[in-house]
């Protein structure tokens, strides 16, 4: 039989085994009552996985803040240095070294279970941090949790929904973070594929652009199909936004963004291609870009 990956004390007092036998033994301590039977080496992505798993219970705390946005995979969560539970029975628990317990509201439906782990509900997660999170972050992280997600055979529904967020931010509205969270909920969109898509897109507002349209088609206005799902569009103006990431930097991606342009072209749109290097300075080189484009199409800046 497999030697579990980590006990409580009380399950191994169940199997004969006290407090101090363990501590005597090449057990190692993790947190308050957990050990490892075996010392092994492990990254910290596993240990982190397996004390929420032990640690945890659906019935008095589940995993969340850091802790769950690393178990979803939010863009840019790291494991975090401490376990983050939230009580959901109301109990405060003992804080213990390694393990950050947090008590508050916890209505139906705001909890699941991911690989075992009881844990808040992205859209929950997203939520919670809020307190200590930028308006931008929250933004990147709401584009994400609404964007499905494909590839090959395989296929992520969105992990959560603009009137899911919307009704989440109505049951608390006392919330530490509620103004942060509404303010990012208003300028979250639908369809952006990459946190860097959403920056482009807050920038160009940011600098009194009009706003694009996300991952909408480009239809050929002579023969009515379509032509491209462009990143960001301005369907006035015929103009498509594309950022292009590492990964379009391979032979078959250059040949097929190629051959992208060149049909944008011949339905009389203007490309405009971005990278990291259009990043710097808060997006100013991106932003000046853009603006010459839509001048160039005949865009009216307010006040002119």
């Amino acid at each position: 039989m497999d030697t579990p990956d980590i006990i409580t004390l009380a399950e191994a007092r169940t199997l004969g085994t006290s407090r101090r036998a363990l501590q005597n033994s090449r057990a190692e301590h993790h947190l308050h009552g957990l050990y490892s039977p075996l010392r092994r080496e492990r990254d910290g992505e596993t240990l982190h996985r397996s004390l929420l798993r032990a640690a945890s219970s659906a019935a008095t705390d589940v995993a969340s803040h850091e802790s769950a946005a690393r178990l979803w995979g939010f863009p840019g969560s790291v494991v975090p240095s401490e376990i983050q539970l939230l009580s959901i029975s109301g109990d405060r628990r003992r804080r213990v070294q390694g393990m950050a317990g947090r008590r508050g509201l916890v209505l139906p439906g705001e909890t699941t279970v991911l690989g075992g782990i009881p844990v808040t509900t992205p859209a929950r997660t997203w939520l919670d941090l809020a307190r200590t999170s930028g308006v931008l972050r929250l933004v990147l992280w709401a584009d994400w949790l609404f964007n499905p997600v494909w590839g090959g055979d395989w296929e992520r529904e969105p992990l959560a929904t603009p009137t899911e967020l919307r009704a989440l931010l109505d049951r608390h509205p006392g919330k530490p973070g509620i103004r942060k969270a509404r303010a990012a909920a208003d300028r979250a969109r639908v369809g952006s594929d990459s946190p860097k898509e959403t920056e482009l897109r807050l920038a160009l507002v940011d600098a009194g652009l009009p706003e694009p349209a996300v991952n909408q088609w480009i239809i050929d206005p002579r023969t009515g199909s379509r032509v491209h799902r462009g990143d960001l569009t301005y369907d006035e103006f015929r103009i498509d936004l594309e950022y292009e990431g590492e990964h379009h930097s391979g032979p078959g991606q250059v040949q097929r963004d190629i051959a992208r342009a060149e049909r944008l072209r011949a339905a009389d749109w203007l490309e405009l291609r971005f990278s990291s290097m259009h990043s710097r300075h808060g997006w100013l080189p991106a932003v000046h870009k853009t603006r010459e484009a839509l001048l160039s199409r005949g865009w009216v800046p307010r006040g002119d």
